[in-house]
């Protein structure tokens, strides 16, 4: 019988998705610091708010879908106990 797919939660692209949008933030929040051009700066800081709004949409829906699945646990648990 083939394995159920896994939860979100243990999926490790979802974890990766999450620190490597969080590193790109961080990285064009330091690129634009150091640049002074006032066009290519608010590019940067445009990108940097993309990545940083992705983190945390991602990070988000990440502790959501843990509460869901620690849940999910519980009432199984408490399912098997009252029976």
């Amino acid at each position: 019988m083939a394995d159920p797919p896994k939860h979100p939660v243990e999926q490790p692209v979802f974890r990766s998705l999450m620190l490597t949008s969080l590193l790109l933030g961080v990285v064009f929040v330091c690129a634009g610091q150091s640049v002074s051009d006032g066009s290519f700066l608010s590019g940067v800081m445009l990108l940097a708010a993309l990545f940083f709004a992705i983190f945390v949409v991602s990070f988000g829906l990440y502790w959501l879908a843990w509460v869901l699945r620690e849940h999910e646990l519980w009432r199984e648990g408490r399912q098997g106990q009252e029976e």
